[in-house]
């Protein structure tokens, strides 16, 4: 035989030889990585989200997905207690591993979590803008999940009944509504209303209704500088008019100056969502997640939805929303198994497995550009991109900052001007 045949065999052997093992470790090496990713620790999360709709999501996508093994429990905690649970379990070695919650509460975990590395044109093809407010140097402080964004309910028969075939679009549609919607008796008390405007403590989502109206007329109510967080609240732009935020409000608590012409709403109505569940009231903000709970609390009730209506002549249309995403903390103790089981509990399947149990939008834009044949769905859907946040330095003491900007003016104890400078000044506070 040929020698340099024999040769070439022997070459040829050899880099079979060398690849077969290059394989075979390649192999052992997957195959005790999944073991000890199957063998980690179990994940525990903490989170807002209702305990049997979180539950109901996980078993339903472990069914769909027979070979993972999720191990994670999750419990339930109140927006209003979680601070001092959470603080209370660090302390004393019981925190979890992870924590789902909203973007209003990122300014008070920032030095509790944990940055996870993402390629930040990745995260921003992935997910929708809101999700920047989770962009961090060095890092996203959380892995956004879904949104639940502010919409626009309609009671349909009143609207009907009155001749009106299609709900608002823009703001400035109000007025003219507020002149056929709105009714009151022979002493002047209102007894159907427009919509919930001008007031805050009987008006749900009060500050979620105010935050879109600043935001669209210009100010992103916070903002960073020079790696510091500032409140926008009482800043003008060279373009501007007036201070976005004064315009808002002067739209705002009009409708509950019994002077004006579009006056329609007063402290001495019931709870707006009430009032619009008792079919007096024509137009009602809630977020997306209170879709189910009208239709329960009243099966009677001929309601649709539809997005917020927009400033005319604004060409980026804005809503609020609430972002949901799962953050990881410090002091977990194991980062790496609960960034791979976040990163999968993300992943679209495991979103829209999610969004069978929960009236909401999904934080990716794969999926909301995939569409639904849901129309409600498909609002929440389109609101979502839209949606918009702030982050909020202490969510219950800001309540007040609102509330106070708002009872000022209507009370006449200051005029719209210094409310505002009053509102914006206590934010910086809270933010230092």
């Amino acid at each position: 035989m040929n020698p340099d045949k024999n040769k070439f065999k022997l070459v040829l052997t050899g880099i079979f030889v060398f690849f077969i093992i290059l394989g075979l470790v390649a192999f052992s090496t997957y195959k005790s990585s999944t073991t000890a990713a199957n063998s980690s620790a179990e994940i525990k999360i903490w989170g807002t989200v209702d305990k049997t709709v979180f539950d109901n999501y996980i078993n339903e996508y472990q069914q769909n997905n027979k070979t993972l093994n999720l191990k994670l429990t999750y419990t339930h905690k109140d927006i209003d207690t979680i601070d001092g649970d959470l603080v209370e379990a660090i302390a004393t070695g019981k925190a979890p591993d992870s924590i789902l919650i909203p973007q209003t509460l990122i300014k008070r975990y920032l030095d509790k979590v944990y940055l996870i590395a993402y390629p930040e044109r990745t995260y921003t093809d992935t997910f929708v803008q809101e999700a920047g407010l989770y962009l961090q140097p060095g890092g996203v402080f959380g892995l956004p999940f879904f949104v639940d964004p502010l919409v626009m309910y309609w009671n349909k028969d009143m609207f009907s009944s009155a001749g009106i075939a299609l709900p608002p679009t823009k703001w400035s549609d109000f007025p003219l509504l507020a002149g056929k919607l709105s009714k009151s008796d022979n002493n002047a008390n209102i007894i159907q209303s427009v919509a919930s405007l001008g007031e805050f403590k009987n008006i749900d989502n009060a500050k979620a209704l105010l935050s879109t109206l600043i935001m669209q007329a210009g100010s992103p109510i916070v903002s960073p500088e020079d790696g510091t967080l500032k409140s926008e609240l009482n800043s003008q732009s060279p373009s501007d008019i007036m201070v976005p935020a004064d315009s808002a409000l002067q739209f705002f608590t009009d409708y509950s100056n019994p002077k004006k012409s579009v006056y329609s709403w007063n402290s001495s109505l019931p709870s707006s969502k009430q009032y619009f569940l008792s079919e007096n009231l024509a137009i009602y903000f809630g977020f997306a997640s209170e879709y189910q709970d009208i239709k329960d609390r009243n099966p009677n009730l001929n309601f649709d939805v539809a997005m917020v209506p927009q400033i005319l002549g604004v060409k980026s249309k804005t809503t609020f929303g609430n972002i949901y995403g799962f953050a990881v903390l410090k002091s977990s103790q194991n980062v790496t198994q609960t960034i791979n089981l976040l990163s999968m509990l993300i992943g679209g399947d495991s979103v829209s497995t999610f969004l069978q149990f929960e009236n909401a939008a999904p934080a990716r834009n794969d999926i909301i550009s995939a569409g639904s044949s849901d129309s409600a769905k498909t609002i929440f859907y389109n609101s979502a991109l839209i949606s918009k946040g702030w982050i909020d330095p202490d969510s219950k003491k800001t309540d007040q900052v609102f509330q106070d900007m708002v009872e000022n003016i209507t009370t006449g104890k200051m005029n719209i001007q210094e409310s505002v400078l009053r509102a914006s000044t206590e934010i910086d506070n809270l933010l230092k």
